[in-house]
């Protein structure tokens, strides 16, 4: 996916935020605790990315901070006697969540979240998208607490009701620009991992949240539900109504809730409900858990292969011990009985030609038949375009990118095709929960259902010579029978190869500051070098990331200093000295400022040689 190989490329890639969810209408069901607590989901989820194949950490812990009295409650942690207990790929976490644990969390306000993870890179894999692992000595990690400890301020602050349920989701988000720094030094792929957490919105619609599989022992049943225990050693209660699907592995034929009996092995595809109770949408169950599927039939299309009827889809394999795992491709074929659905309910179609509506990197799980190879139903999680933005207009927004191809015979197809790819907004009277908004990448409290305003800041971007890029989730209009764009996130523009003119100064504008560039424009037809006034924001809530990196030409060593704090940037963002060497990457993104606009740093990398 090439708006996050981009963002690769000017060092924006993986790291964490928070996303905090608070639940209190009804669902499938209900579940509370006692009088003076509540019940907390522990989540984890992440965003998409081409650029790895595998990012996998070790999370300890994770605690809570009461904001009345300043003490912490661990709200979960790794059973160091369970082999893989904190192991988590954040590529596998692509539009569904993971959940951790359920906890029972004392009535109160918490205003703080802390997370832990390991911080020694041989406890890390990563894997880039050509299959390549990182090793460890080349991996730097910047840890300023010394203990894997990540702080985020949770704000507004998260309310624990006695006898409610509230959700605290971590996304692993994998655009931010401090967490995954890569450099090539001396031909030598060197990897600074500096981990971030920030708040994030929720989904409008909490119902379409859907979490990845979990494989497990039944513990109890129930006339309404049963009692799963993972292979992480937490214990999680689900519900079920007369949606669910049962699938009993052993008869090789569908199932029903009496068979769930205490004592068997079940793979489970669950919601989350808006009450914050689990929902489950299909299980399969068996006595031994090496009947189960081999493969957790969900993950991230790789690639479509139409003379073949089929797709590939990137997943987590369980070993049948239950507690080792792995990722792998999976061919998964599809025939004309095949049913589409969008997000569970939204009825897409039957048969092949819904092919051509799947692409790399969408997020799809499958339901096998009983050869287990081929796909009786395919429900597709997100589907989104991403790219150059060639316009934007009152009815849609177009992308022009040359053609991506996931044919194994290279030839593309459908939306990956050489011309432009127009969206129009979702607009639907009965379903007001997925109108089209827009906003820029980190700050989603500023999304915009306003389009004209899109369409002037994509015109300030074009005039600018500079070509603004997105990543566009969209959602299948039954009416039509195709996507259209509901959610565009913009991303801010790279300049071409910077200097700076004029050192940077604080304004008179509360938090904020500017500093004189000059840039190469990257799409003007005849390069030339233009000047720029650049805003940077040291408050608020998208703050200019500033970074330092130092090559040492001497002692032959890369030094990173990311973030640098504001109280040092005038001292670092001034013009070169003569006979020094620098080079600034910059991304900007354009802020309507009355009738005009003015360009916003969103990133600020310094480049020097000593």
């Amino acid at each position: 996916m090439r708006f996050l190989r981009s963002l690769r490329s000017a060092a924006f890639l993986g790291g964490f935020a928070a996303l905090f969810l608070l639940m209190s209408c009804g669902g499938h069901g209900s579940d509370t605790s006692t009088t003076t607590a509540g019940n907390l989901n522990l989540t984890i989820t992440d965003a998409p990315s081409d650029n790895w194949q595998q990012v996998t950490v070790v999370l300890k812990s994770a605690s809570l901070r009461n904001q009345a009295d300043q003490s912490w409650t661990q709200v979960w942690t790794a059973d160091p006697a369970t082999p893989n207990a904190g192991v988590v790929n954040l590529v596998d976490l692509n539009s569904v969540a993971d959940l951790l644990g359920k906890a029972t969390v004392p009535a109160g306000t918490y205003d703080r979240l802390q997370l832990v993870i390991d911080p020694d890179p041989a406890t890390m894999t990563l894997v880039d998208d050509g299959g390549n692992t990182i090793p460890p000595a080349d991996i730097t990690v910047i840890d300023p607490s010394g203990k894997g400890q990540i702080n985020v301020v949770i704000d507004p602050a998260l309310q624990i009701v006695a006898g409610g349920t509230a959700s605290l989701q971590a996304d692993f988000d994998l655009a931010h620009p401090l967490s995954i720094v890569q450099e090539t030094v001396g031909g030598v792929q060197k990897v600074v991992l500096n981990l971030q957490v920030r708040h994030k919105a929720m989904p409008r619609r909490v119902q379409d949240l859907q979490f990845a599989r979990k494989l497990g022992q039944v513990t109890a049943a129930t006339a309404t539900g049963f009692t799963l225990t993972d292979t992480r050693g937490a214990t999680f209660t689900y519900l079920v109504d007369t949606g669910t699907i049962f699938w009993d592995a052993d008869a090789k034929a569908a199932g029903t809730l009496a068979g769930l009996v205490v004592g068997k092995y079940a793979l489970v595809a669950s919601n989350l409900n808006a009450d914050g109770s689990l929902y489950v949408r299909r299980v399969w169950y068996a006595d031994a858990a090496a009947t189960l599927p081999a493969w957790s039939p969900e993950g991230l299309v790789r690639r479509v292969n139409v003379s073949s009827n089929s797709f590939s889809i990137y997943n987590k394999q369980i070993t049948s011990d239950m507690h080792h795992h792995h990722w792998n491709m999976q061919v998964v074929k599809v025939d004309a009985n095949t049913v589409w659905t969008f997000h569970t309910t939204v009825a897409m179609g039957t048969g092949t030609g819904l092919l051509t509506k799947i692409w790399r990197g969408c997020r799809v799980d499958v339901q096998l038949d009983a050869t287990g190879t081929t796909a009786t139903s395919v429900n597709v999680n997100n589907a989104h375009d991403e790219g150059f933005i060639t316009s934007a207009t009152a009815t849609g927004v177009t992308f022009g990118w040359p053609g991506r191809a996931h044919r194994s015979d290279g030839v593309t197809f459908g939306q990956d095709d050489m011309g432009g790819r127009t969206w129009t907004y979702y607009q639907n009277a009965a379903d007001t929960a997925n109108a089209f908004s827009w906003w820029y990448f980190g700050l989603p409290s500023g999304a915009s259902a306003t389009v004209q305003d899109l369409v002037d800041t994509i015109g300030a971007a074009q005039a600018a010579h500079l070509p603004p890029t997105g990543y566009c989730n969209l959602y299948w209009d039954t009416v039509s029978g195709g996507w259209q764009a509901y959610q565009l996130i913009l991303a801010p523009e790279r300049l071409g190869m910077a200097a700076i003119t004029t050192g940077y100064a604080d304004s008179a504008t509360a938090g904020q500051g500017t500093m004189g560039i000059t840039y190469l424009s990257p799409s003007a037809l005849t390069p030339t070098f233009t000047d720029m006034t650049v805003t940077l924001d040291f408050a608020g809530d998208l703050q200019t990331v500033v970074e330092a990196v130092t090559w040492n030409s001497s002692t032959r060593l890369l030094t990173f200093e990311v973030p640098v704090d504001h109280s040092q940037w005038a001292t670092l963002l001034v013009p070169p000295a003569s006979g020094t060497q620098s080079a600034a990457r910059i991304w900007v993104r354009p802020v309507k400022n009355g009738t005009a606009f003015d360009w916003h740093a969103y990133n600020v990398e310094l480049f020097r040689v000593q």
